[in-house]
């Protein structure tokens, strides 16, 4: 049994045996039948609140069965759990990087999560699918890189279909707005938003590697923005 089944099955035992103890308590005789009701109900909800967590942290503790891959885009904190060493916090930041971030194009991206570095994405690598997920719209409706569907028709939405790959399409790191950067890939409207920020407080970028002083922007991230960017 690993260290995260036993926590599991500790906090778990801990719930269901309070919740016996009180039950065993407040249905002691001789107590009116109303209050004996009003009580055992409330025993009741803790032994199902036991029942709950026990069954969760089976469900978490669960190993991947052979060739069960999880989709980090769209599993929940639960599934991702699941994936070998990833624990309930990882787990947690996973989920809340995707959804500020933007999803991940690629395992490496996976970097971006605190706690996640190259050789823990490596590893991963072969337990995880990852499908093409919608970026998030931004504030002001531009940047994203899809076509909607809405009532059967298709709708071409304002941003290119494809990141700008001929030079005269190379953004200007000094000058690009929000909207802009969110055409690079693994850019979302976080991402975008603190290389705004950064460029803001130190007046420019004297070089395209400074994005990689920005958080979540990995070497395998500015390895994909880089031929796309240049700095003036």
């Amino acid at each position: 049994m690993t260290e995260r089944e036993r926590t599991s099955m500790l906090s778990a035992g801990v719930i269901l045996g309070a919740a016996a103890l009180i039950r065993f308590v407040v249905l002691a005789p001789g107590e009116g039948a109303e209050l004996l009701a009003e009580r055992g109900s409330i025993a009741d909800s803790l032994l199902a609140a036991g029942d709950s967590a026990a069954a969760e942290g089976e469900r978490r503790s669960r190993p991947l069965g052979e060739g069960e891959q999880i989709d980090p885009n769209t599993a929940s904190a639960e599934e991702l759990d699941r994936l070998p060493g990833v624990g309930p916090a990882t787990a947690e930041r996973i989920v809340r990087e995707r959804t500020e971030g933007g999803p991940f194009a690629t395992v490496a991206d996976l970097t971006r999560v605190s706690g996640i570095g190259p050789r823990s994405a490596e590893r991963l690598r072969p337990h995880l699918r990852l499908t093409n997920v919608a970026r998030p719209r931004s504030a002001s409706g531009a940047g994203l890189r899809t076509a909607g569907v809405r009532s059967g028709t298709a709708q071409q939405l304002s941003a290119p279909a494809t990141p700008p790959t001929s030079p005269a399409a190379v953004l200007d790191l000094n000058r690009a707005t929000v909207e802009e950067l969110l055409a690079l890939p693994g850019v979302g409207p976080v991402i975008a938003e603190r290389i705004v920020a950064l460029r803001t407080s130190r007046g420019r970028f004297a070089d395209v590697a400074e994005l990689e002083e920005v958080p979540g922007v990995g070497s395998k991230s500015l390895e994909r923005i880089a031929p796309l960017v240049r700095v003036r």
